[in-house]
């Protein structure tokens, strides 16, 4: 399995593991389908109200017509590009078969995509398409390490699984142990960090249980003292970085 680095200033690695051929295939298929249905469903409306103004001898309402086709012809170009676009810009990385795939588009590095790379990597999924089907897109993503697409490519950006099956969820309605420090007294601190300084913490948490026994307990000072130096917390870590990463999530979740 690819390992993507989520790029923090500590360097902390975290995988993330590249959504495959079929996991895609079935994203792009579902949201073809959402596609579909909605142009579908706007052609029921617009045909046979164009039709009746054209077939009318006025050319006032002809005219009408014409420009009622003209504006569905425009409305399913729109639907079929900015679908993913805007959804992938404004939902975290996801469309709607996106996320019943369980993936999401991040940036190389792990970081969330931008807007810049998302509309980057749509529109070229017009040569990704090509010669039909999306074959030279498919092609990229069975030769490719880390299973990108030409656009993916261009874009800096990668496809990936979104967090595992059962994995457990960043803590937000209780502790799983006893507080180990003076929850008070973090979260005068957990408010001096950024959402970038919380990335590596939220995704080691999330991704904790498939890591190794030998490598967790490694990443998990790291994640710890990062997240201490950053919001400079003035007492000793707990004993088991774990607890306290999860302190710092529940505390800054509340």
């Amino acid at each position: 399995m690819t390992q993507i680095r989520i790029d923090t200033p500590e360097s902390v690695d975290l995988a993330l593991e590249p959504a495959g051929f079929g996991s895609r295939f079935i994203a792009a298929l579902l949201d073809g389908v959402i596609q579909y249905v909605v142009g579908f469903l706007l052609s029921l409306v617009a045909i046979p109200s164009a039709v009746a103004l054209i077939s009318v001898e006025e050319s006032g309402p002809e005219a009408l017509g014409f420009a009622v086709l003209a504006i569905l012809l425009l409305a399913f170009g729109l639907l079929f590009f900015l679908y993913k676009l805007l959804l992938e810009a404004f939902w975290n990385g996801q469309t709607i078969g996106k996320r019943v795939a369980g993936i999401r588009v991040v940036q190389a590095n792990g970081m969330p995509a931008g807007f810049l790379a998302i509309a980057i990597r749509n529109i070229l999924r017009i040569v990704d398409y090509l010669p039909g089907y999306y074959i030279i897109g498919s092609v990229c993503i069975l030769a490719t390490d880390k299973k990108q697409r030409l656009g993916d490519m261009a874009a800096g950006t990668v496809v990936v699984r979104d967090r595992p099956a059962g994995a457990p969820l960043v803590p937000v309605g209780q502790l799983t142990h006893s507080p180990r420090t003076d929850l008070n007294l973090l979260r005068e601190y957990v408010i001096r960090l950024s959402e970038q300084d919380l990335a590596a913490a939220r995704g080691y948490w999330e991704r904790r249980s498939q890591m190794t026994p030998e490598n967790r307990p490694r990443v998990a000072l790291q994640v710890a003292q990062a997240l201490a130096a950053k919001m400079n917390w003035p007492e000793p870590l707990p004993p088991y970085p774990d607890d306290f990463i999860e302190e710092v999530l529940f505390v800054r979740a509340r």
